[in-house]
């Protein structure tokens, strides 16, 4: 369960970056 927690952080962390660097596409 710890693996899968880590790869949803790890997810959500890249998609706070993509947000962060391409914010007019949203």
């Amino acid at each position: 369960m710890e693996v899968f927690a880590g790869f949803l952080a790890l997810g959500l962390f890249i998609y706070l970056l993509y947000v962060l660097i391409k914010p007019e596409a949203f």
